[in-house]
Parts: C-alpha cells; structure tokens; sequence
C-alpha cells in the first residue's frame, strides 16, 4: 500500500478540478437540503393551524437545523467559487513573474540596470502572497461563520409568528384558529 504525501503540491489545475466537483456536490446537497426545510416549514404551518403544539415544536426544530445545514453549505459554496478565482489569479502572476525574470535575464545580457526590474518582481511575488494571505483568512472567517447560529426557541418564535400571519390571511374563517391567532398576535406586541 503506497503512502501518499499530503504535503505534495497540488497543480493549479488539479485544484480548480477538484473544487469544481466539490462546488457541484454542494450545491446538489444544497438542493437537497433546501427541498427538505420547505418541508418542514409546511409541516410546521400545517401543525400550527391544527393548534398543534408538539408537532410545531418538533417539525420547527428540524426546519432550524436544516437551515443551519444550509446556510452552512451556502457558505462553503461561496468559499469554492473565491478560491477557484484566487487560482486563477496566481497563475496569471506567475506567468507575469517568469516573463519579469527572463526580461531581467535579458536586460543583464544587454548590460541594462535590472534593479528596478527586479524590484517589480518582488512586488509582484509579495502580491502573490498576500492573495495567498488573503485565501487563509477568507477560510478562517468561513470557519468562524459556520460555527456560530441563532437560539433555536428565536427561530421558533420567528417562524410561528410568520406562519400564522400567513395562516390568518388563508383562513380567517376558523373561529379555533382564529382566537389561538389573535392570542398569539398579541402576546408578541
């Protein structure tokens, strides 16, 4: 069995590659995800406008966390796309610095002054290290968004109230429903 070095360098096109596949898988799963918390939000509305309590509670709580999920994916989605844009940036600045260096090898050979070439070169490489700064950070910040997350009983709260403004103006007509409404309408004014 052959060991793999995962500190091998991995080709700016073998990266976008795998970032491509790795895009379309989240966003497949990001479909998944979404269908499934549509779910949830009308299981809760229908539980809602059955007076329902547990069943709210229960079908509430999977909508919060599939919208963790989802929220989650978006982002790692979002990061796939900065950092293909970020590949293809430093493989247009080191083309950019190998041509530098062969004018500078050039400019030698001809006796010219090659120290303010050299000079743009070396502005060009700490660019290059600065997208690659900038790339650490933008995954750090991604990280540190996904962890955090709103309390579930605000979720709640909010999908109750928005679920039974959409129910009282569905049908009013239900005396049961309508007092648990206008119950519910007053207790969060």
């Amino acid at each position: 069995m052959g060991l793999t070095n995962p500190f091998k360098k991995v080709s700016p096109d073998e990266l976008k590659t795998k970032l491509a596949i790795s895009e379309q898988r989240l966003s497949a799963r990001e479909k998944e995800l979404i269908k499934k918390q549509n779910k949830s939000r009308e299981e809760a509305k229908e539980a809602l406008s059955k007076g329902n309590d547990r069943e709210f509670r229960v079908a509430s709580r999977r909508y919060s966390l599939v919208e963790g999920q989802v929220n989650t994916i978006s982002s790692m989605v979002e990061m796939a796309q900065s950092m293909t844009d970020v590949i293809e940036m430093q493989t247009g600045l080191k083309e950019v610095v190998e041509i530098g260096e062969d004018l500078g090898k050039w400019q030698k050979q001809l006796g010219f002054d090659t120290s303010k070439l050299e000079g743009a070169v070396t502005n060009i490489r700490t660019s290059m290290e600065k997208v690659n700064s900038a790339t650490s950070m933008m995954t750090a910040s991604m990280d540190a968004a996904m962890s955090g997350g709103s309390e579930l009983s605000e979720m709640q709260d909010s999908l109750r109230s928005e679920l039974l403004a959409e129910l009282s103006s569905e049908q009013p007509a239900k005396d049961e429903l309508s007092k648990k409404i206008e119950s519910e309408m007053a207790n969060t004014e």
